[in-house]
């Protein structure tokens, strides 16, 4: 017997979706039950594998053309320039192959891309800031607002859009996770700023703390169940 929280109905079924609304089930398969229910397939939007191919093609060519002619001109300017635009090139290819061509949940896409994201804007803070003024911007404002802003996008298409949070959960942890790492790096005082690592980690905290007053049996077992405890 599994259960769907969205319309609240015990079903008897082996399908991971409920029938009603396809949102996933909580419960275990019952191997001895006979089916009653037709599959359901996801409705995915096919991606044609040529699409790809030509997306990393333009992307292999752009990365090119940039080195050749930052080689070629490093005589009258001697910087590496070229890693700017090569990195939010990269990005772009990973945001269409991972965020638009993907077929993973939103959930990974937001935390997958914030993260490259903040690896390149980091990169080009250690190694590009001109202004003595604004060195560790990346750090002290826009890793953990970013954080803030994802766990906040997280949170709302669970709300609006009515996905079980269990799907998400592992993602609201990682978060959690990641926005105490700019609070650890301030007593460190590697970050000089400390109210947006506060904020950050706050916000995550607030989330996280809803849920389990809400939910409390549900997140006791999704936890077991994805740390095999």
């Amino acid at each position: 017997m599994k259960h769907c929280d969205k319309c609240n109905v015990d079903i008897q079924t082996n399908q991971k979706y409920c029938p009603l609304c396809h949102q996933i089930l909580s419960g275990e398969d019952d191997l001895t039950k006979k089916e009653i229910y037709p599959e359901f397939v996801p409705l995915n939007r096919t991606v044609l594998p040529l699409t790809k191919k030509i997306m990393l093609f333009i992307t292999v060519i752009t990365i090119i053309t940039l080195v050749s002619v930052n080689y070629f001109t490093y005589n009258t300017t001697p910087t590496m320039w070229s890693l700017i635009p090569i990195g939010s090139t990269l990005y772009f290819w990973l945001v269409v192959r991972y965020g638009i061509l993907s077929k993973q949940n939103i959930a990974f896409k937001l935390a997958f891309l914030t993260t490259l994201l903040l690896i390149i804007l980091n990169l080009i803070d250690q190694n590009y800031t001109i202004s003595p003024a604004t060195p560790g911007w990346a750090l002290n404002y826009v890793t953990p607002l970013s954080l803030l802003a994802c766990n906040f996008a997280i949170s709302v298409i669970i709300w609006v859009k009515r996905i079980n949070y269990r799907e998400y959960l592992i993602y609201l942890l990682s978060i959690l996770v990641f926005s105490l790492i700019p609070i650890i790096l301030g007593l460190f005082k590697v970050i000089t700023v400390l109210w947006p690592s506060i904020a950050a980690f706050g916000a995550a905290m607030f989330i996280l703390l809803v849920i389990i007053f809400f939910f409390p049996k549900s997140i006791k077992n999704e936890i077991r169940k994805r740390f095999h405890l």
